[in-house]
């Protein structure tokens, strides 16, 4: 907002210095102002090239940052048991960051889940993308679209395993510590709000711990 505010006040200058040139009379000009001298003219000079170039270095100068700081890579991983099952989730995701707070990711996740009372593997593949915003310096929001190939019983008796896209939407907050300039390790909890019969999650909230290097 600065910046835009700074061109349009020199936009402004320029056409007002513009319109009282055009405005006023040449035999006027030069009887109150003489003839114009060297030094005059290049100081003239030196300012016009001053005013156009300034905007463009400005511009250049907006993300000076090297690569290692703007790109992250995190681990991301989930688990959790019960009577019935055992679930393990592995997630490899590439996010860029930006300037400010927010940053943008994505990347592929596998999905292990065991059925004790089937004794039986399920599997899911797919991958997901999400946005951060790092509103404090150890806490961040998280909103995450995710689309998995999965497997699930569909049958009871005798039970049969059945395959399909299933989409989930999370939304939630995390905790992230960081332990080094480049490792960190990141806890959060997320509510998918597309949660349904078919989704490799046993619940709708999701706890992850998540690793970043």
């Amino acid at each position: 907002m600065k910046r835009t505010l700074y061109l349009i006040f020199i936009f402004l200058i320029a056409v007002a210095e513009l319109l009282a040139q055009n405005t006023t009379r040449p035999d006027t000009l030069a009887k109150k102002s003489g003839p114009a001298s060297a030094d005059s003219t290049v100081k003239k000079e030196t300012v016009a090239v001053k005013v156009q170039e300034q905007p463009a270095n400005k511009k250049a100068r907006k993300d000076t940052r090297p690569i290692k700081d703007r790109i992250d890579f995190d681990l991301g991983t989930s688990f959790w048991m019960n009577t019935n099952q055992v679930f393990g989730e592995v997630s490899l995701l590439v996010s860029y960051r930006f300037p400010k707070i927010l940053s943008i990711g994505a990347g592929p996740t596998y999905i292990f889940s065991y059925q004790r009372d089937y004794d039986r593997n399920l599997n899911g593949w797919g991958g997901k993308i999400f946005v951060r915003a790092q509103l404090l310096k150890f806490i961040y929001l998280w909103t995450e679209y995710q689309g998995i190939d999965n497997q699930y019983i569909t049958d009871w008796n005798p039970y049969t395993v059945s395959s399909g896209y299933v989409d989930s939407w999370f939304l939630g907050a995390g905790l992230n510590i960081r332990l080094g300039r480049r490792f960190g390790i990141n806890m959060s909890v997320l509510y998918d709000v597309l949660h349904g019969s078919t989704s490799p999650y046993n619940s709708a909230t999701t706890y992850r711990l998540g690793f970043a290097f």
